[in-house]
């Protein structure tokens, strides 16, 4: 019987550059037919010999463990076959890499997890796919065998020296800890090495808004193209409404209800999947009205790029984004009266500390207010 070879292959793609890495698989060849298999490790062109393997890099060493390892586990199940005397079969390969190699792999396991999930959405499969980006650089956390406390803490330290704010670094162990618990679950693990480990979620940036003045100015202002008047009437739009560029481009008028001649949308946000309630406002119904009650939608990074155009023509110092026009309504409906909870439901808030954050921007402004009144008491 004849038994497959196994030798690594680095960027069989050619995709590898001093600043772009390229992959390292394992190419198993048997009978002319071949199969590559992912080893998570990814290098620069200049970090890898057909002899030595990796170098250049300040892991090398622990790359190289981890590459060794990874074809000594194929290599022993290949002599296993061959003590039995039973016939090298492609088939069999990939069943013992889904149940060995995975099981081993914490990224893969997670990587799997993340793709056959169906209880959310693709926005947030996206946001944990980064998680897995993050630690395929980080590398010292890639088989279970890794998921040791010294490694969690490790990893928190490297996300602080790569600039992540706190409430990303947050999100990265929050996500983190769904697939051990899940693992836990799976008896694949049986300890966890959060225990112990608290991690702060700190606070979200300060909410970025215009105000009322502002927003007229927008309004009022001589835009150059019917293009930056487009995007100036968009921004507007998610001013009165309080949508996010999400609902902004989904928004379908058609599925609006008309109640005592105002117009009503019932919808759930595209981000958390939690409803939402809008009354249509009639500065945002003049606005549809302009364009035949369909909004003339562009792509996110365009609008974003036109929006300075929108503030420079405005006369803005602020850089204007498309959130800041959600923003600018909660402040606004705040402003005028309307309870935290109501806007709660206005915006589609999973939980009202989101909704609050809106109120602390409110009291900063009146303690702004109270400082101009001392200081005019001392003239």
């Amino acid at each position: 019987m004849k038994y497959p070879t196994i030798r690594f292959v680095f960027d069989r793609k050619h995709q590898a550059t001093k600043t772009r890495t390229g992959l390292v698989q394992m190419e198993v060849t048997s009978e002319r037919k071949r199969k590559w298999i992912s080893t998570g490790v990814r290098l620069y062109s200049d970090q890898w010999d057909d002899r030595r393997m990796v170098i250049n890099s300040p892991d090398m060493l622990s790359l190289n463990k981890d590459l060794t390892d990874q074809r000594q586990r194929v290599q022993d199940w290949v002599r296993e076959l061959e003590r039995r005397k039973e016939e090298f079969e492609f088939d069999k390969l990939d069943r013992f890499l889904s149940t060995r190699l995975v099981a081993d792999s914490f990224l893969e396991y997670v990587e799997a997890r993340i793709e056959e999930r169906t209880d959310i959405r693709e926005s947030t499969k996206k946001a944990q796919r980064k998680l897995v980006g993050s630690l395929r650089e980080f590398r010292l956390i890639t088989y279970f065998t890794d998921l040791t406390k010294k490694n969690i803490l490790a990893y928190d330290a490297w996300l602080h020296t790569r600039g992540y704010v706190q409430t990303t670094v947050h999100s990265y162990h929050k996500f983190m800890k769904i697939y051990i618990n899940d693992a836990i679950r799976a008896e694949i693990i049986d300890s966890n090495p959060y225990d112990g480990i608290k991690i702060d979620r700190g606070r979200s940036k300060t909410r970025k808004y215009l105000t009322e003045a502002e927003i007229r100015a927008i309004s009022e202002a001589e835009v150059p193209t019917e293009g930056v008047g487009r995007v100036r009437d968009l921004f507007l739009f998610q001013c009165y409404t309080g949508f996010a560029y999400a609902e902004l481009a989904k928004f379908d008028f058609t599925k609006a209800v008309e109640r005592d001649g105002r117009y009503v949308v019932h919808n759930t946000r595209q981000k958390t999947d939690e409803p939402f309630y809008v009354v249509l406002l009639s500065p945002a119904v003049e606005i549809l009205k302009k364009y035949g009650f369909h909004l003339p939608m562009i792509t996110n990074q365009q609008y974003n790029l036109q929006l300075k155009v929108v503030a420079s023509c405005a006369k803005l110092s602020k850089p204007l984004t498309s959130h800041m026009g959600r923003h600018s309504f909660a402040v606004f409906a705040l402003n005028r009266g309307v309870k935290i909870e109501n806007l709660a439901k206005m915006m589609g808030h999973t939980d009202i500390k989101t909704t609050q954050i809106y109120a602390h921007v409110l009291n900063r402004e009146v303690e702004r207010e109270f400082k101009r009144l001392e200081e005019s008491l001392l003239k």
